[in-house]
């Protein structure tokens, strides 16, 4: 039987419900996201916001810079995840099989369902015409054979369209985009592709697979079939987290930069062991600083390829804490989130895939200390900074 896969991806989401809430925020440029005084970055742009460049993830004073009449809307405890809650259980009455990909995305499995409820295409018409009418919210659909083309197809039917992507056309589809359209080809990934003259997922697609391999690896055959649109990557109806992370509060203010750094691997090792365990590896690092005048300072970073590996992790989380640090003031609170999670498998890396297998096995190898003999049996060794004022 045919596959059926449906990816749903609800357009401007946190805006679409802020508007609900305030329809005159309709048809003008809003942002919803944290103050510019507070270093504050935009959570979600409406698409009138975006003709003037302005994205998520940019600093907040940036955009106001670019629109003058730009809407700035503090987010509203509670409200987006009813309101994902409220849509997913649409979804869940066209469907047995959905996977929650994050608050405002989900895959449908729709396969062996059109016999009993119509074409695949009507189901997502019926699909989003209900979203908009129950809860006001727009959504823009792809279908395909595979989730990887259905995700693909749903970025290039934005905002709110549909694209329905008939057996056989996946290849033709993707050829004539950007390497960087495939999910999961990252900044440095599109970096070497394009060293190796590969701009477009067509040109991708022609390269011989042992090339590819011997450039990148096993990631190389990955990357070959994806850029073909094969992809039999089941949907799995088990829910995720979106985020993992964790935080310490300090009953003493603190400057030590070395006990900062002892908190952030410690805080590391745990969130990393919990990722191990579920089987997934993060893209994205996120570090806040609370200061003691409770000024907060966020900085992210997304790494490619993903990781569950402590010092990996850490050594991009230092280097974003250092950033957020730009202050000469004490510090209240240090936290690390991790998000954007690969649930594919642990790959090797294209360059150091050795030295990155074996740094795999050492954290591997601690995992089972720990099991046995219990969470303080082993620890690195930098952990021993930790300041005593960690409450």
């Amino acid at each position: 039987m045919q596959r059926i896969i449906l990816h749903a991806d609800l357009d401007s989401f946190f805006v679409a419900c802020e508007r609900v809430r305030d329809p005159s925020l309709r048809g003008r440029p809003v942002v919803v996201g944290g103050s510019p005084e507070r270093r504050g970055v935009v959570a979600s742009a409406s698409y009138e916001a975006r003709e003037y460049g302005i994205h998520s993830a940019m600093p907040m004073g940036q955009a106001l810079r670019l629109c003058r009449d730009l809407v700035v809307v503090h987010p509203t405890p509670g409200l987006y995840g009813r309101a994902s809650r409220a849509v997913m259980s649409v979804l869940d009455s066209y469907s047995p099989v959905v996977e929650r990909a994050s608050v405002d995305e989900a895959y449908v499995d729709l396969t062996g369902t059109t016999r009993l409820l119509g074409s695949a295409m009507d189901l997502a018409v019926r699909m989003r015409g209900e979203i908009e009418h129950r809860f006001g919210l727009e959504t823009t659909l792809g279908v395909a054979t595979n989730r990887l083309v259905s995700k693909v197809a749903a970025g290039l039917a934005k905002p709110s369209g549909l694209l329905d992507v008939l057996p056989g056309q996946e290849a033709g589809l993707l050829a004539p985009l950007k390497v960087q359209r495939l999910p999961g080809v990252g900044p440095k990934t599109r970096k070497r592709l394009n060293t190796l003259g590969v701009a477009r997922v067509g040109e991708l697609a022609a390269v011989p697979p042992t090339c590819l391999e011997a450039a990148f690896g096993l990631c190389g055959l990955v990357l070959h079939s994806r850029a073909r649109g094969q992809d039999d990557t089941p949907l799995s109806t088990q829910r995720q987290a979106l985020s993992i992370g964790t935080s310490e509060t300090f009953s003493v203010d603190t400057a030590d930069r070395v006990g900062l750094e002892a908190v952030l691997l410690a805080q590391i090792e745990r969130t990393a062991r919990e990722m191990r365990k579920q089987g997934i590896q993060a893209r994205t690092i996120t570090v806040s600083v609370r200061y003691a005048d409770f000024v907060n300072a966020t900085r992210s970073r997304t790494i490619d390829p993903p990781s569950d590996i402590d010092m990996e992790l850490f050594d991009e989380a230092r280097e974003l804490m250092r950033r957020a640090l730009s202050r000469r003031t004490l510090v209240r609170l240090l936290g690390v989130r991790f998000s954007g999670f690969d649930h594919t498998g642990w790959q090797m890396g294209l360059f150091d895939a050795r030295g990155r297998a074996r740094g795999r096995d050492l954290v591997l190898a601690m995992d089972r200390v720990r099991e046995r003999y219990g969470e303080s049996s082993v620890q690195w060794g930098r952990t021993r900074s930790i300041p005593a004022a960690t409450a």
